[in-house]
């Protein structure tokens, strides 16, 4: 019998039958993993905060017939005030689905478990700059997923120095005035919003959420990363920041 002792954060939870819940983990030490948590549904169970979306736990897994089930499991931070602030809503659930959807099960990434956290802590604590910090982890996150931008020089001749520089999504950074191809699709960035995403790609969440920054540079970035994401990612599901923006 395989056994996993882990903490993890509940992406996705889903009823299986009257009682049980499937609940989708991404935990620091094995990735995401699939696990059934059994008469999770009941009001009085010892399951039930343990299974909640957003919340953040320790596990005892055991596999049992090709089929994890939560033997234990004990809260760590239930991140309950996310659910209270419809907007922090929004974008956390769109930040689990980004995860979930673009995670291999067994997909092991520390350095993403630890992000996802820290992201939903500052939600949970009325974090004000709310697309900031979405920006702030989908920089972060494609980052580690391997698809960093180049936004410290140009990505066709290396330049550091530059008249203006306009964003390639096709390139996967900053282009020059020198490279610039009339044939090609850019994107017009300010060069205070390439600053930021290099200022984000150095420093760590907690770090980055404490800048001052004006809602247009936080706007023309999450301009630029939702094209990003749907290039370089199959599963993208902007569906509740859609309906966020609907709303206003």
């Amino acid at each position: 019998m395989i056994v996993l002792n882990t903490q993890g954060v509940v992406l996705k939870s889903l009823k299986y039958n009257d009682d049980d819940l499937i609940l989708t983990i991404f935990t620091r030490m094995y990735g995401k993993v699939s696990a059934i948590a059994r008469g999770a549904q009941k009001p009085k169970s010892k399951l039930l905060p343990t299974s909640q979306l957003f919340s953040y736990n320790n596990y005892t897994l055991k596999k049992q017939k090709g089929l994890f089930v939560v033997y234990q499991s004990d809260n760590i931070k239930s991140f309950y005030n996310i659910s209270a602030d419809f907007d922090s809503f929004s974008y956390s659930a769109f930040i689990l689905k980004l995860v979930e959807m673009n995670t291999e099960e067994g997909q092991v990434n520390n350095e993403l478990f630890g992000l996802l956290v820290q992201t939903l802590f500052l939600y949970s604590e009325g974090y004000e700059n709310k697309i900031f910090l979405l920006d702030i982890f989908i920089v972060k996150f494609i980052d580690l997923m391997g698809y960093k931008p180049q936004v410290s020089k140009c990505v066709s001749c290396g330049k550091t120095s530059y008249k203006y520089a306009v964003f390639s999504i096709e390139d996967g950074g900053i282009v020059c005035d020198s490279c610039v191809d009339p044939n090609k699709f850019y994107i017009k960035i300010d060069q205070t919003t390439i600053s930021l995403m290099q200022y984000i790609l150095n420093n760590d969440i907690i770090v980055c959420s404490k800048a001052q920054v004006s809602n247009i540079l936080v706007n023309e970035l999450f301009y630029l990363l939702k094209k990003y994401l749907v290039n370089y990612f199959e599963k993208i599901d902007f569906k509740s920041l859609e309906m966020l923006k609907n709303l206003k």
